[in-house]
């Protein structure tokens, strides 16, 4: 190959530093340092300054004391070693020159007037290795190996000017050529036929040149390119006589040049790229020893490519509750998405032109632009900087988002985000949202409802409700493929009862668990909108009631699933240090009013708390807690509540002298609230604790159900609504007498003042 360089340098050694030098071999002539001496010492001996012959001086000596040994194959960078005596004086210095060649054919007149100086006793010398070798297959993978024989020469200089005889040793340096990898545009499958790129194409490589070994590698030195219309066999011809394309290739180009120049350029812009036609551009790499690039092919240094017109860059839309949006072109039929009044927005996106050679080169963006020719109508000017619109929150209304994004070439894309803002309209009294799907099986003892068990008991307690309408009323959630519930449906209702079970899919979790999981913002995993804060806040009323298991319910907000456990620092594990408050945002905490969750079954860490056993801690039965003023003024609430005598008989699953029910959350349990120094948060509202298989249980008379205020003052805007307190129930009602719970479900409707067929209760 040419456009290579012949390089020597001498480097840092034990003891010095020698500059780097580059050219012909080269040593320094003594013959003006030796008449310079005669001189000085004929006027000394005309002052008998000296008495007494002057004896002969003996030659000094000198040995290669380290370094690649004769004939030896070695890296281009060597380290010699040498030493000098002299007998009668000492060493003033030494001479040294490194040649090509070795001494068989090689002319010692190249040395002359080449030699350099030093005073040191070792050195390391960068020599080049540019003649190509051969190809070796190292882990299946093809390298260009190259070489040189080089002669090193070394000579003592003494304190009167006389040399050694002068020493040599020949070795060849050896090195694999670097390599390019061609990383933009990204493509997929670089063995297939040409790349679909733009007539202005940009392409990006790094390199890599592998030393001795392909894992042992530095930064390639430079680069050159060239580009040439596509024929069949052009690539075979350009590894078999690269030669021939010598005149096509461009400059070398320092690899760290200014502009990123090289590692990157530019098709189109300076030259003329036809339409519909194939090119190659190949790019080569050479080393610091003077090695090149002397494989091509498409997965590497070449790529095939053909000119199009371009498309437009891909530009995505991201909200982290509300998801990604793809767009291309200047298609404008919108992505549509509803928020609930209130909800701040956080959009941002990112534009890519990769696929055809392109470089996004700017962003802007705005609200509900009329005509996009009217720069004042856009939020900003274009600028490749911006990359968000910033905290936004609508209250009612449609809005629409566009975002441009354009290309190095001015072609454009335009995304569209239509943004409805669902309006309040809770004109409803009642949903009931069924997330407890399960199957329509041979009951046998009880351990679970059936399908048709279940929605009959629960459709039962809503009829109770005057105008209540299954048809109409009830989001089977099993029935909607799982689909969470649209906001549109949540908000036309002033009242919701959303009855759940643990995560049937174990990977996507029941709709529940998905919809309450906080996670924080800049965390791994899927953000989800928790629009049930916002029906809180606008006045709606929850009843949520469900499985206690170990991540359901309640504990679903959380990473943390080892109990007991306070939400508002121990989010993600077992600490109290309270450095990390993010357990405060969840919905458990900030909106539910729970400080503290606990388990029938679970993990449970902290033994020094107490003994854990579901046989002490399972529930028996619940009964009311009147000690809060705001449970005392409900006189509709049964006194207890206990397992339906169906589910206890003899040979079921949860005969209490068998087992107790343990599909039940405790919250706040005094235990762990009196060892932490907490007192439970003011909207926090115990209606009914729990009466345990063992008094001994350090859960015994924790709350299992409760009243939350925190939006009790709240009214919804629309006529109808009245402010009230919500109501959660940390385990399944199903499994529990049924003419208790018709008292507890008046109760609940009554407070809610909801209107109903019959107007009175069961009372136990």
């Amino acid at each position: 190959m040419t456009g290579t360089k012949k390089a020597y340098a001498a480097n840092r050694g034990s003891r010095g530093e020698h500059a780097g030098y580059f050219g012909a071999p080269v040593c320094l002539h003594l013959a003006a340092l030796v008449v310079i001496a005669a001189i000085l010492l004929a006027g000394c001996s005309g002052s008998n300054v000296f008495t007494g012959e002057i004896k002969d001086n003996k030659l000094p000596t000198i040995e290669l004391t380290n370094g690649p040994i004769e004939g030896d194959t070695t890296l281009y960078t060597v380290h010699f070693f040498w030493l000098g005596e002299d007998e009668d004086g000492t060493i003033d210095h030494y001479e040294f020159c490194m040649a090509e060649g070795d001494p068989v054919g090689f002319d010692p007149a190249d040395t002359v007037g080449a030699w350099l100086r030093t005073n040191l006793t070792d050195s390391v010398f960068a020599v080049s290795a540019d003649n190509y070798d051969r190809n070796v297959e190292i882990n299946r993978s093809l390298y260009g190996k190259f070489k040189k024989t080089h002669t090193f020469f070394i000579r003592a200089i003494d304190d009167r000017g006389s040399a050694s005889e002068t020493i040599s040793r020949s070795f060849t340096a050896f090195t694999l050529a670097p390599h390019i990898i061609i990383n933009y545009p990204y493509a997929t499958n670089l063995d297939s036929g040409a790349q679909k790129l733009s007539v202005v194409s940009t392409f990006m490589w790094y390199g890599k040149d592998p030393i001795d070994a392909p894992w042992n590698y530095q930064e390639v030195d430079s680069v050159r390119y060239l580009y040439a219309f596509y024929y069949t066999g052009l690539i075979d011809a350009l590894n078999r006589n690269p030669g021939e394309f010598e005149d096509m290739w461009s400059d070398w180009i320092w690899y760290h040049a200014e502009g990123d120049s090289g590692k990157q350029t530019t098709l189109g812009d300076d030259e003329l790229l036809e339409t519909n036609r194939s090119y190659i551009l190949a790019v080569q790499a050479k080393d610091e020893a003077g090695a090149v690039s002397s494989i091509f092919n498409k997965r590497t240094n070449v790529r095939h490519f053909m000119a199009m017109q371009p498309t437009g860059p891909v530009l995505r839309i991201n909200e982290p509750f509300l998801g990604t949006f793809s767009f291309l072109g200047l298609d404008f039929r919108p992505e549509k998405v509803d928020v609930p009044p209130g909800f701040e927005m956080n959009w941002t996106w990112t534009g890519d032109a990769s696929s055809y050679g392109g470089v996004v080169q700017s962003f802007r963006y705005g609200w509900d632009i009329a005509d996009f020719n009217d720069p004042t109508e856009w939020e900003v000017f274009p600028s490749p900087y911006i990359s968000s619109a910033g905290p936004t929150t609508f209250y009612s209304g449609i809005h629409t988002l566009y975002v441009e994004s354009a290309d190095n070439l001015g072609t454009k894309t335009l995304g569209t985000i239509e943004v409805t803002v669902i309006p309040i309209i809770m004109t409803r009294d009642l949903l009931w949202v069924d997330d407890f799907p399960s199957l329509d099986f041979a009951q046998m003892i009880y351990a679970f409802p059936t399908e048709s068990e279940h929605d009959r008991f629960w459709k039962d307690i809503c009829l109770k409700v005057k105008g209540f309408d299954p048809s109409r009323d009830i989001y089977d959630i099993k029935e909607n493929d799982f689909y969470v519930p649209p906001l549109a449906l949540i908000f036309k209702y002033r009242n919701i009862i959303w009855s759940f079970s643990k995560a049937i899919d174990p990977e996507a979790g029941s709709v529940w668990n998905r919809i309450v999981k906080y996670t924080p913002s800049g965390t791994a995993g899927l953000l989800n909108l928790n629009f049930l804060t916002y029906y809180l806040a606008f006045g709606g009323h929850l009843w949520t009631v469900g499985e206690g298991h170990r991540s359901a319910s309640l504990a679903a907000c959380l990473e943390n699933n080892l109990f007991p456990l306070y939400i508002r620092c121990e989010f993600w594990g077992s600490s109290l240090s309270c450095s990390n408050t993010t357990g405060a945002s969840t919905m458990a905490y900030r909106d539910f009013c729970v400080s503290a969750l606990d388990k029938a079954e679970g993990l449970f860490p902290k033994y020094y708390l107490g003994v854990r056993r579901p046989d002490y801690d399972a529930m028996r039965n619940a009964y009311l807690d009147r000690s809060d003023p705001l449970i005392a003024g409900m006189e509709w609430l049964p006194h207890k509540l206990e397992l339906w005598d169906t589910v206890t008989r003899p040979g079921m699953f949860f005969d209490l002298f068998v087992r107790g029910f343990h599909y039940v959350e405790y919250y706040d349990p005094e235990y762990y609230m009196s060892y932490l120094g907490k007192n439970s948060q003011s909207c926090f509202h115990p209606m009914y604790r729990a009466t345990t298989m063992n008094s001994w249980s350090v859960v015994f008379n924790s709350t299992v159900a409760f009243w939350y205020s925190k939006y009790a003052g709240v009214k919804a805007s629309p006529a109808g609504c009245i402010a009230a307190p919500s109501v959660h129930i940390g385990f399944p009602l199903w499994f529990f007498d049924r003419a208790q719970v018709d008292s507890l479900s008046t109760a609940i409707f009554k407070t809610w003042q909801l209107p109903l067929v019959q107007d009175d209760f069961v009372s136990d």
